[in-house]
């Protein structure tokens, strides 16, 4: 009996067992996060999201040799609190507003883009669903591999005019190098977020 409640308890933290909700629930989380777009308390919410972002983007810290931007949390967190479309939404407008607050360079949509896809995905995994393990570490890696290292490439390169397959492994194996550590930073920082966006009495 003790044996098959830690079993049952491993599986939930891992998210086995749960996992297909990710995508069975997709069409009503799609539906409830546009709907999140029509309530006061959660523009609230995006708005002071959008305005940490603009303060903690030029923040990172290392764990290894690994750069993790605190950038990102924010995306995850407007993803796991808004879902995939506000959340998405928010972050393509939170990047623009990041470039006018600290504009480097010419303008490209591209980017903006990637920050819309990469909290889109985190509210697919995230948005009215628990923070398991197995979520993190496959949202992870698709956001490392068809957001930043596929697409990221590509600006890359029509930006800097840099051949595409001469920069594409390289910025590639980096990515996916990355996943396990911003997996756990994920899984450490995600939930005590939550926890106090709760607290503070935010719309989550």
């Amino acid at each position: 009996m003790e044996k098959g409640k830690k079993m049952r308890a491993v599986s939930a933290a891992v998210g086995i067992k749960d996992f297909p909700s990710v995508f069975l629930g997709l069409p009503g989380n799609l539906r409830r996060s546009a709907l999140e777009l029509k309530e006061v308390r959660s523009l609230c919410g995006i708005a002071l999201m959008l305005a940490l972002s603009v303060a903690v983007d030029q923040f990172s810290f290392y764990v290894g040799p690994v750069k993790v931007g605190l950038g990102s949390l924010v995306s995850a967190m407007l993803g796991c609190f808004y879902g995939p479309v506000a959340g998405g939404l928010a972050a393509g407008a939170g990047d623009i507003v990041k470039y006018l607050v600290r504009p480097t360079g010419a303008f490209f949509f591209g980017y903006t883009l990637n920050a819309i896809l990469g909290a889109a995905l985190y509210g697919v995994f995230f948005y009215k669903m628990r923070v398991s393990v197995l979520r993190a570490a496959v949202c992870k890696l698709v956001i490392n591999v068809c957001v930043n290292g596929l697409l990221g490439t590509l600006w890359y390169a029509m930006l800097y005019g840099k051949g595409f397959n001469a920069v594409f492994w390289p910025r590639m194996i980096t990515n996916i190098g990355k996943v396990p550590v911003e997996t756990v930073v994920l899984l450490l920082l995600l939930p005590a977020l939550i926890a106090a966006a709760r607290r503070a009495k935010l719309r989550i």
